[in-house]
């Protein structure tokens, strides 16, 4: 008789979907985020000024590179929102 085993790429994909739903992946704001800032390095690549980009999207340059900060540092974790309440 022969055993089979699940393979290690269905574990993988099992865990990573695992991982990206602890993140917070499916929140919708997570993927606006995400969004505006992939939209901000294709503008950026065109050489279009912060102005104009801080128009088309809403928002500042700051917050833009906050966000970056923390998808560096935490992955999609840190594009979630966080309480400002004292």
């Amino acid at each position: 008789m022969q055993l089979t085993t699940v393979g290690k790429e269905v574990l993988r994909g099992a865990r990573k979907a695992r991982e990206l739903q602890e993140a917070g992946a499916g929140d919708p704001t997570v993927q606006d985020r995400l969004r505006k800032l992939k939209q901000v390095e294709a503008l950026r690549k065109y050489r279009m000024g912060w102005p104009e980009i801080q128009e088309l999207l809403g928002i500042s340059r700051a917050t833009y590179y906050r966000w970056r900060k923390r998808l560096k540092e935490e992955g999609l974790a840190g594009l979630k929102p966080r309480s400002r309440r004292p």
